[in-house]
């Protein structure tokens, strides 16, 4: 078995905030992705036990809490392993073997894992997740894993083909693997808060196109970013994100209603051609 140990370590808190441990296990499973529209092709998933699930498991962690992540390749090829904008990076796990790292933030922050072995890859066939480190108070807090799909593409690379991503034409544009109306009962991405709330959204785009995500009604401010023009501060209703951007919006809602949020990149409304089958979902504020 191979074991790597890697510890990023920040400052907690000035030891007011006493930290724990927290222990997950991520399995490299192979299955089949749905959509919207019953369409299906293969797909890889980084999931909490061996059971295939195409939504990749979110991670959520405390500030200044360590968190401790075991990789346990489920499948029959070997995968690699890596934490955005860290020096975690495992280049190998071969199929039955595993891997570990420890990772720590004193700091409200979002990083991307993903399979790095012959990216993009396996990335793109759907190894490719979210770790957040949330601040005391941050309850509300939605998880947006956003990506396009080209059901030809995905069927070559899982058969060993390449492809050419510079004629990629996606076909479906989903939110946690979903896509709309199936994203109004994920209560990870659909929001439903109090007006005066204060609402968190972390997004990552895991994807190889570019997004650009609209919100109807509410401005939201970019918290924390890691992309080349460092948005955070900015204040604003759409942010376009490049593939493995990250942005954690702050939102509080003054007014009730019901209010879409969309990319203003039009096709990705879309699933199979049909409207709105796509990258879409509406908020719910209440009084």
């Amino acid at each position: 078995m191979r074991k790597f140990l890697i510890v990023l370590f920040l400052l907690i808190f000035c030891g007011i905030y006493s930290a724990v441990t927290t222990n997950k296990k991520l399995y490299i499973n192979r299955g089949v992705f749905t959509t919207v529209k019953n369409t299906t092709f293969p797909f890889l998933a980084f999931n909490s036990d061996t059971s295939f699930n195409q939504l990749n498991q979110v991670i959520v962690v405390n500030i200044g809490d360590t968190l401790a992540i075991t990789i346990i390749n489920n499948d029959f090829e070997p995968h690699g392993f890596s934490v955005k904008s860290t020096s975690i990076n495992f280049s190998n796990i071969n199929p039955g073997d595993s891997a570990h790292f420890n990772l720590t933030s004193n700091i409200h922050s979002a990083f991307i894992y993903f399979d790095n072995l012959n990216y993009p890859k396996y990335s793109y066939l759907g190894l490719s997740g979210i770790i957040y480190f949330k601040s005391p108070g941050a309850n509300h807090s939605y998880f947006w894993n956003i990506k396009e799909h080209q059901t030809s593409y995905s069927n070559s690379l899982a058969a060993g083909s390449s492809v050419n991503w510079n004629n990629y034409q996606p076909d479906y544009y989903t939110i946690n693997s979903k896509s709309f109306p199936d994203l109004q009962i994920d209560t990870m991405a659909k929001i439903n808060a109090h007006v005066g709330d204060t609402v968190y959204i972390v997004v990552v785009n895991t994807g190889q196109s570019a997004h650009s995500l609209h919100f109807h009604g509410f401005h939201t401010l970019s918290i924390f970013s890691n992309t080349k023009i460092l948005k955070s501060g900015w204040d604003k209703d759409t942010w376009g994100m490049y593939s493995m951007d990250i942005l954690i919006l702050r939102m509080i809602p003054d007014k009730p209603g019901r209010y879409s949020v969309h990319d203003h990149n039009l096709v990705a409304i879309t699933g199979g051609n049909t409207h709105p089958n796509g990258m879409f979902t509406i908020m719910e504020i209440t009084p």
